[in-house]
């Protein structure tokens, strides 16, 4: 009994500190950065200069977007741009705005499965949302972006 405990405990240990290599190597790559805990919960809209439909889906194909998660769909248009990684999440891109001064972008993630509250694939959801970030700074340097709580309602589960 007491070796399959200490057997378990070793298991959980080197399962902690993968996953905390991996973040960090991620993090050292700059696919990801440091995000709050709860930042699925907001939308980033990013205001940029006026751009066309085939610039956004050029910036789109450049961002190498796909390549994050082995499965990952786009559909939709360069209105509203779906990405979804099967059962595991799934975000959008939504056209808002269109002026001579500027063009609106509202990115969000709109479904994802959780483990304790919190999004299973946080790692692969910071990628996504980096990875949306340098598309919009690809496209305008001088973007400027502000974040906005969603509305959800989430289901915790205490186990």
């Amino acid at each position: 009994m007491v070796k399959e405990i200490i057997i378990a405990v070793v298991f959980i240990i080197a399962a902690i500190a993968i996953s905390a290599w991996y973040k960090s190597s991620q993090k050292s790559k700059g696919n990801i950065i440091d995000r709050p805990r709860d930042f699925a919960e907001y939308a980033e809209i990013f205001t940029i200069r006026p751009v066309t439909d085939q610039e956004f889906f050029d910036a789109v194909n450049r961002s190498g977007i796909k390549s994050i998660y082995p499965g990952m769909k786009i559909s939709g248009n360069t209105g509203t741009m779906y990405l979804e990684v099967g059962s595991y999440f799934k975000a959008k891109i939504s056209h808002k705005e269109q002026t001579d001064e500027h063009s609106v972008y509202r990115f969000e993630f709109i479904s994802w499965s959780s483990k304790h509250g919190t999004p299973e694939h946080d790692i692969e959801m910071n990628a996504v949302e980096t990875r949306v970030e340098k598309i919009f700074l690809d496209l305008d340097p001088n973007a400027q972006v502000s974040t906005v709580k969603n509305e959800i309602k989430t289901k915790r589960s205490l186990i």
